[in-house]
């Protein structure tokens, strides 16, 4: 069995090579063996670039190769295409602080841009995203931000040929993407949450997806629980958990038990209740004949014209626009719906990244590896975010978290802003914080620090045009 798959992969490539966990490691060794004659294996990777600790990701996999391949080539590649001078210079001072290890390759540019990174300090979590949506209008050229008390940023220099798809806010936790979406949207500023929840995990979405894996027999118990309010009302959760118990206790799948469940009477559940329970089953039967022909984008939009989900719809705009998205995604598939559930098994958060969307981008810092953008904004740079602290009982891995925020830096074209606030309300409780130690390893020279957004008098004469 493995010489077959040795023969039919004679030519190994494998990217980002740091990020092997054990398992991975062992079937790339099992495919070209160290001690093969004529191996053919070519690996790409940069060990500052390891964020993946958690998934079981290990540098020592990375620096083993040349021992386990002596005769390998190596080629560094130190020129980078991307980023400015000044934002390798002083990633590098993040990544090298710590270590200073003499012999760490030096990447350089040849792009010309702004010579310092701006670093501001807010009072609040609410005041940085108002922070970051001013410099967003300035280097638009202005489009009448609703907080006008706040000002103009000072320092900054106005751009007019940026575009909101031009701009990405980094943050280290999803949960800070919440306030910067509130005040983007009262600013009238458009964006894009880059994460799979925010696709597939959001009300109506969640419920829609669980309704079509329970009629194509691919659900779990979890999913007849979601969809039970949307096609049914009689049917009591009291009655679901014991159709779940009589499952369980029969070792029946979801799929089984729903087939069973029509055959055999439950006795547990009672002569009405299991009257409903089988009007609802008959409902899920009437479904499935009807969709069963259909493409997957079809069967979308039969379930939700025939459930309450088109109330939902109707009612939540964005569970309108997710389900658009949704349909488009859908009609690549046909009628293959067996795919169409591993994609949604299987995307990652990048993967729902539209570039071609004029939006600012809202994402972790996580999810915006491989991508890269002209401006981007690292926010909640303080103690306990970056580096992050999830308690004081659990040891943080500060080097893995110095090698993300070095990541985070480099998805940045032309400019780059850390952004920080004084005071910020971490699980219902207002916290005073400080900065990330990781900034104050930059020298002075690379930074223009601002701490507060100044106050500008307003000028008669011309005014800019409000875009909203």
């Amino acid at each position: 069995m493995v010489n077959k798959y040795r023969k039919r992969y004679q030519f190994v490539f494998v990217d980002e090579y740091q990020d092997l966990n054990h398992g991975q490691y062992r079937l790339i060794k099992t495919l070209v063996p160290t001690d093969k004659k004529n191996r053919n294996i070519c690996v790409i990777g940069d060990p500052d670039q390891l964020i993946y600790g958690f998934r079981g990701s290990d540098e020592k996999y990375f620096h083993d190769f040349i021992k386990d391949y002596p005769d390998a080539k190596m080629i560094k590649l130190t020129q980078n295409y991307r980023s400015t001078q000044t934002i390798l210079d002083a990633s590098y001072q993040v990544i090298n602080a710590q270590e200073r290890e003499v012999h760490r390759s030096r990447v350089y540019s040849t792009i010309n841009g702004v010579k310092t990174i701006g670093v501001f300090e807010t009072g609040s979590s609410k005041a940085e995203a108002v922070a970051v949506g001013k410099i967003i209008e300035e280097l638009i050229g202005g489009m009448g931000f609703h907080y006008m008390d706040f000002g103009s940023i000072s320092g900054q220099e106005q751009t007019t040929n940026k575009t909101f798809s031009d701009f990405a806010v980094l943050y280290r936790t999803a949960v800070q993407n919440r306030i910067f979406s509130e005040v983007f949207d009262s600013a009238g500023i458009p964006y894009q949450i880059v994460s799979k929840s925010n696709v597939f995990n959001i009300k109506g979405i969640k419920e829609l997806i669980s309704l079509l894996k329970t009629i194509e027999g691919s659900g779990c118990f979890a999913d007849l629980e979601r969809i039970v309010s949307i096609t049914n009302r009689s049917v009591t959760r009291q009655a679901v958990e014991i159709f779940k118990d009589w499952s369980y206790k029969h070792r029946f799948t979801l799929s089984k038990a729903l087939d069973n469940a029509r055959k055999f009477p439950i006795k547990e559940m009672g002569s009405a209740r299991q009257i409903r329970f089988n009007s609802f089953l008959d409902e899920l039967l009437e479904m499935k004949k009807k969709i069963k022909e259909l493409e997957v984008e079809k069967k979308i939009l039969f379930l939700v014209k025939n459930t309450r989900l088109e109330e939902t719809v109707n009612g939540h705009p964005k569970t309108k626009q997710m389900l658009i998205k949704l349909i488009d995604i859908s009609r690549t598939f046909a009628f293959n719906t067996t795919d169409f559930f591993a994609m949604i098994a299987l995307q990652s958060d990048t993967d729902t990244y539209e570039p071609e969307a004029e939006k600012v981008s809202l994402m972790t810092m996580h999810t915006a590896k491989g991508l890269e953008f002209p401006v981007v904004f690292l926010v909640g740079c303080e103690n306990g975010y970056v580096p992050f602290q999830r308690s004081d009982l659990e040891m943080t891995d500060v080097d893995e978290e110095r090698r993300l925020f070095y990541v985070s830096m480099t998805r940045a074209r032309e400019r780059l802003y850390l952004t920080f606030a004084k005071k910020r309300k971490i699980y219902g409780r207002t916290q005073t914080r400080t900065i990330s130690p990781f900034i104050e390893e930059i020298e002075d020279r690379l930074k223009i620090q601002e701490k507060s957004i100044s106050r500008k008098k307003k000028k008669k004469g011309p005014t800019q045009l409000k875009l909203f």
